[in-house]
C-alpha cells in the first residue's frame, strides 16, 4: 500500500511537536534541544522503517510479478467485482495447473472469483500490500484461503505449528489492510481406497462454522447426519453415505478439535482467526507414509488401511463457498490520512491549551508572589521597598502590552487572564511613600556668614494661638502671629544677604499620649507655617516645620505654670547659604 500518507502524517506531527515545544511549552532551552533530539529521532526511525519494508516489498517482486500479467488482462470492472482469494498451503497447489507459465499457473480466474497462489505464509502482508497498491480498488475484497493435506504431515505438533504461523501471517495482513480479513479452509484428504461410486466422484461439500461447530452450507445450515439420513435420497445412495459418514465424522471432529481450535485458541496473544466456511475435498494423490491421518484411521480400525485407489484427479477452486465473501469497506489512504492528520492536530490543540494552562498559571504565580514579596517589605526600608516597586511596575508594564498588542501565542487559546491583575498591582503601588528628603547639606569653604545681629527664638504660647487638644488658630490669634511675623522680618533685615531657613517647631506639655502629643505639636506648626505662607509674600521654601510633642520642655512639667511654658510654638531662623534670600521687597 502506499506510504505517501504515513510520510505526510509523520512530517505533520514533526512540525507541531516542534512548534509545541518552543511556542508553547515553558520550558529551558536545554529541555526544547532535548525534544527536538527525541522528536527528529522518532520521526527518523519511522521513516527509515517505512523505507525498509519499501525495500523488502521490492525485493519480493519475483514472487508477485505473475500478477501483473495476468491481472491487467482483467477489465477493471471484473477486478473491481470479484473478490480476490490468496491461497496458500501445503494443498494449494491442487488448484492450480503446473503445466503453464508462472502467470497461467499462480492466477486463476473463476466466474466468481480470482485465485492467486502464494507459497509462503510469511509472503502474505506483502503480497495483499503490492495488490492494493497497484489496484487500489482491490481494498475490501482480498480473503485468505488455506487449503491442508494432513496426509502429507507426520507429526501433528509440526502441522500446529504451521497453522500458528497461517494465523499470525493473517493478524499481520489485516494490520495493513486494516480490517479483518475473511479466512475459508480446504481439507484434502484420500480416505483411502473408499470407493463412493465406481462411475463419480466423492462428493464435495462445504460447510459453514457456527458456534465452532460445522454444518453444512445449505439453507438449512444442517448437520452431517442430516445430510447421510436425508429421506429423499434412493436406498443406495443412503448405503453409499453411511458407509462414508464415519470418515466424514472422523473428519470433522479432527477438524474441529486440530485445525480450527488451534487457529481460535484464546491463549495465544493474537487475534482469533475463526474461518467463515470450509470444503472436504476427497483426492488420493501423494502422500507420506505413516502419516498422521493414517494413524488416526490405524488407531480407530486397528488395521492399516491402504491408499492407492485414485479418488479424484483435477479439483477446481470452490467458487460457491466464497461467491458471496462479505466485502469490507476500509478507509481509502487519503481518508485515512485526513483521518489521522486530525487526531494529530487534536492532540496538537490539546498540548496547546494544556501549555496555555500552565503558563498562565506561572504568569498568575510571578505576579501575585511579586505582590506579596511587595507587602512583606516594610515601609521604613525605603531601598528594599523601591527596589520591589520596580518589579512590580515591570509586571504593570508587561500586562499594559499584553493589553495594548495581544497577548502573546504561549499564553492565547483563551486562556489569558493577566488584564484582573492589573488593577490589584495598581491599587498595591498606590501605598507607596517614598524616602523623605534628606536636608541639603552646605559645605562652606571660604566664604564666612558674618551676622551683624544674631537672630533670637521667637517663642508664643500655645494658649493664645490654639484650643485646649486642638490644631486650628483661634479667631483672635491674628495679632500674635502679626507680631511675631514683623519680629521674625526684622531679624532678617538685620542680615542682608544671608540665606535663611525659617524653622517652625511645636511643643507640648507631657500630659496625655506621647503620640498624640507629638502629632499635636506637629500640626500646631504645620497651622502657623501656612498662616505666615498666605500672610506674607514668603516662598513655602523657606520653611521647615517640626514637632517635638513634650521633648526639650523649659520647665517642669509637675506644676500648672510649668506645663503652661511648655505648650508653645517656637520660630527660629537657621542661617543656610542655599536657602531663602529675603531682599526688602520681602
Amino acid at each position: 500500500m502506499s506510504d505517501y500518507s504515513k510520510r505526510i502524517q509523520i512530517i505533520y506531527a514533526v512540525i507541531l511537536s516542534l512548534l509545541l515545544l518552543f511556542v508553547f511549552l515553558p520550558i529551558t532551552i536545554g529541555w526544547k534541544i532535548i525534544g527536538t533530539i527525541l522528536v527528529l529521532a522518532i520521526a527518523g526511525g519511522l521513516l527509515w522503517r517505512i523505507q525498509r519494508y519499501r525495500r523488502v516489498l521490492a525485493s519480493s517482486t519475483a514472487n508477485i510479478q505473475f500478477l501483473t500479467q495476468k491481472l491487467d488482462l482483467l477489465p477493471a470492472r471484473q477486478r473491481y467485482r470479484l473478490p480476490i482469494l490468496l491461497v496458500t498451503g501445503t494443498a494449494a497447489k491442487d488448484f492450480f495447473p503446473d503445466d503453464l507459465s508462472l502467470a497461467e499457473s499462480n492466477v486463476l480466474v473463476s466466474s466468481d472469483a480470482v485465485w492467486i497462489y502464494v507459497d509462503e505464509f510469511s509472503h502474505l502482508p506483502i503480497v495483499y500490500d503490492s495488490l492494493v497498491a497497484k489496484w487500489p480498488d482491490m481494498a475490501g475484497r482480498v480473503g485468505l484461503f488455506l487449503a491442508l493435506t494432513p496426509e502429507l504431515e507426520e507429526k501433528q505438533g509440526l502441522l500446529i505449528a504451521k497453522l500458528q504461523a497461517f494465523r499470525q501471517s493473517w493478524v499481520d495482513t489485516s494490520r495493513i489492510a486494516k480490517y479483518q480479513l475473511p479466512v475459508y479452509l480446504s481439507t484434502h484428504m484420500g480416505f483411502n481406497d473408499l470407493i463412493y461410486d465406481e462411475n463419480n466422484p466423492l462428493p464435495v461439500y462445504w460447510y459453514q462454522l457456527v458456534n465452532q461447530k460445522l454444518y453444512l452450507l445449505d439453507s438449512y445450515l444442517s448437520p452431517l447426519n442430516n445430510w447421510v439420513n436425508d429421506i429423499k435420497i434412493p436406498y443406495d445412495e443412503r448405503e453409499r453415505r453411511l458407509r462414508l459418514r464415519p470418515f466424514l465424522n472422523e473428519t470433522k471432529y479432527w477438524i474441529e478439535s486440530v485445525v480450527l481450535e488451534t487457529l481460535s485458541d484464546s491463549k495465544q496473544p493474537i487475534a482469533k482467526c475463526v474461518p467463515t466456511a470450509l470444503a472436504i475435498y476427497p483426492t488420493n494423490q501423494s502422500i507420506t507414509n505413516n502419516n498422521i491421518m493414517q494413524k488416526r484411521w490405524q488407531s480407530m480400525t486397528t488395521l492399516p488401511l491402504p491408499n492407492t485407489h485414485t479418488i479424484q484427479e483435477g479439483i477446481s477452486p470452490p467458487d460457491a463457498l466464497v461467491k458471496f465473501m462479505p466485502i469490507a469497506y476500509p478507509f481509502s489512504p487519503i481518508y485515512t490520512m485526513i483521518c489521522g492528520l486530525i487526531i494529530i492536530t487534536s492532540l496538537f490543540v490539546m498540548g496547546c491549551f494544556g501549555a496555555s494552562f500552565w503558563n498562565n498559571i506561572k504568569l498568575a504565580d510571578q505576579v501575585e508572589n511579586d505582590m506579596q514579596n511587595y507587602r512583606l517589605i516594610s515601609m521604613d526600608s525605603y531601598e528594599q521597598k523601591k527596589q520591589a516597586l520596580d518589579v512590580l511596575k515591570t509586571d504593570r508594564n508587561m500586562l499594559n502590552q499584553y493589553l495594548a498588542q495581544g497577548e502573546p501565542v504561549r499564553l492565547g487559546m483563551g486562556l489569558y487572564q493577566g488584564q484582573r491583575l492589573v488593577e490589584p498591582l495598581n491599587i498595591l503601588m498606590s501605598d507607596y511613600v517614598a524616602k523623605p528628603p534628606e536636608p541639603e547639606k552646605i559645605y562652606v569653604t571660604e566664604t564666612k556668614v558674618v551676622m551683624k545681629d544674631p537672630p533670637t527664638v521667637i517663642r508664643l504660647d500655645s494658649l493664645s494661638l490654639f484650643e485646649s487638644g486642638q490644631s486650628s488658630l483661634k479667631p483672635d490669634s491674628n495679632k500674635v502671629l502679626i507680631n511675631a511675623l514683623v519680629d521674625m522680618k526684622k531679624q532678617i533685615s538685620a542680615n542682608q544677604g544671608t540665606g535663611w531657613l525659617i524653622l517652625i517647631t511645636g511643643y507640648t506639655d507631657s500630659t496625655g499620649d506621647e503620640n498624640k502629643n507629638i502629632q499635636l505639636s506637629f500640626d500646631r506648626a504645620t497651622a502657623v507655617r501656612n498662616w505666615m505662607i498666605k500672610t506674607s509674600d514668603i516662598p513655602e521654601t523657606c520653611f521647615a516645620i517640626q514637632g517635638y510633642g513634650a521633648k526639650s520642655p523649659l520647665a517642669s512639667n509637675d506644676t500648672l505654670e510649668g506645663r503652661a511654658i511648655n505648650r508653645r510654638v517656637e520660630i527660629s531662623l537657621v542661617p543656610q547659604m542655599s536657602n531663602c534670600v529675603l531682599t526688602k521687597e520681602n
